[in-house]
């Protein structure tokens, strides 16, 4: 067994910063499997973007691949500045492109990754065979392994009936035949729709656009602001989301009699997120989801400033509508597809989503669906992803950890919820790695 390799499943952020940290690990034994269907290892979908307006919404500072080296990503920078518009100096910090920020993955896995045995092959499949893994992919191949990891980060939602309303906008190929006269509606406003405005901008459409969610809300920008101290929250404080957000409210009122932004409160209690999250009951969890979950994302993961100026621009212009409303129907007509919300109706070309990440029972069919099938992983009892112990060991049907199986990344945010960032995933691989290795 001992001599086995050691599964990595998906080769994006998650997948390649975890290889990293087995490769340097167990220094070529066992060897490292890594699966990517793309056969590109690091960008995977949140940095595959090449247009240069789409930017990191965290602070390059932050961005490094390693919670060790904290300046690896600074240092990288100095050495490659990029193109034109991939790096944006601003007061409130340096920000870079996300397509820079795939180079400096590729980059740092081709460096540091040598040793990884990198197969471009989509997994479809995993069951356990004599005290081994057998990870099964799209052609049929079967590969034994000592232990697998899965990573692999956002998976793709299932597809609408009707093409014209698009649950993907990933996928490029909605973008083309627009017609500059007719509306595109977004559903949501938050850093998806954000990205999908710029790119239908950068795409040639100059058409109208408008951006639908319940609250009609942005996503605030990132601004210069001074360190704060994290609240030492009270037991009773901890234990709900009413005495959460009670407290931070209270905290934003002191910083800003001390001429503090309020953006620093909400940074401070980034370390204790994911613990005030496990603290919650499971109905402390949906009370969040349905009450507190869109005020908590526009103020935690905001825009870029150069983003927000872009936004801004489209909005004076009149060109971009924010409009708030819960959604009535969606109806196909051969002329396109109409939205009603709050009375009214839209005839639009596109119907485009971008409501967050989708639940597990949300997205299309894959390996998940095998790993519940054959009782070696379950849902968290939210659906949002995959059940994990603290420890990100994938929890089986019947409750109990499956040695050697370990998720983590966007995967796992029923768990953890704070954990589709760079600093909350690097963090997770760095864990699950040694864990693998030991």
């Amino acid at each position: 067994m001992s001599r086995l390799p050691i599964a990595v499943v998906g080769g994006g952020f998650s997948g390649a910063v975890t290889a990293l940290h087995l490769t340097r690990l167990l220094q070529g034994s066992p060897p490292v499997m890594l699966f990517e269907r793309t056969g590109r290892v690091g960008p995977g979908l949140a940095y595959a973007t090449a247009s240069p307006s789409h930017l990191l919404n965290v602070r390059a500072a932050n961005m490094s691949a390693f919670p060790d080296d904290p300046a690896h990503f600074e240092r990288w920078l100095a050495a490659d500045s990029g193109e034109p518009g991939d790096r944006h100096d601003t007061e409130a910090g340096l920000f870079a492109s996300r397509r820079l920020y795939a180079r400096y993955l590729c980059d740092t896995f081709e460096a540091e990754g040598g040793r990884t045995l990198r197969i471009p092959a989509e997994i479809v499949d995993c069951r356990r065979e004599d005290g081994a893994f057998v990870l099964t992919d799209a052609t049929g191949t079967d590969h034994r392994l000592s232990a697998v990891i899965l990573a692999t980060g956002h998976v793709a939602p299932r597809p609408a009936a009707d093409p014209r309303h698009v649950t993907d906008p990933w996928e490029p190929g909605w973008l083309a035949g627009l017609d500059p006269a007719q509306p595109v509606l977004i559903r949501g406003t938050a850093l998806t729709m954000v990205d999908i405005v710029l790119t239908l901008r950068e795409s040639g459409f100059a058409g109208p656009i408008i951006a639908l969610s319940r609250r009609g809300q942005l996503p605030q920008a990132h601004r210069a602001a001074a360190a704060w101290s994290l609240p030492d929250l009270t037991p009773a404080e901890r234990s709900t989301v009413r005495g959460v957000l009670r407290r931070l409210r209270r905290e934003a009122d002191q910083a800003h009699g001390q001429g503090v932004d309020w953006r620093s409160v909400i940074d401070s209690i980034r370390p204790i997120t994911s613990d005030l999250w496990r603290g919650w009951s499971l109905g402390e969890r949906q009370r969040f989801l349905r009450h507190a979950r869109r005020w908590w994302d526009i103020h935690r993961h905001r825009m870029a400033p150069p983003v927000e100026k872009l936004i801004a621009a489209d909005l004076r212009a009149g060109s971009l509508r924010v409009e708030s409303g819960r959604l009535d129907s969606i109806t196909a007509e051969a002329e396109g597809l109409r939205v009603a919300w709050n009375g009214r109706d839209l005839l639009c070309q596109r119907v485009v989503d971008a409501v967050g990440l989708a639940g597990m029972r949300e997205v299309r069919p894959g390996l998940v669906d095998r790993l519940m099938a054959r009782g070696l992983a379950r849902l968290d009892p939210l659906g949002i992803g995959l059940d994990v112990e603290d420890s990100l060991a994938v929890r089986g049907a019947d409750g109990e950890p499956v040695p050697g199986l370990w998720a983590l990344g966007p995967m796992v945010r029923g768990t953890f919820w704070e954990c589709i960032a760079v600093p909350d995933i690097r963090r997770q691989a760095a864990a699950v790695a040694a864990q693998a290795a030991s």
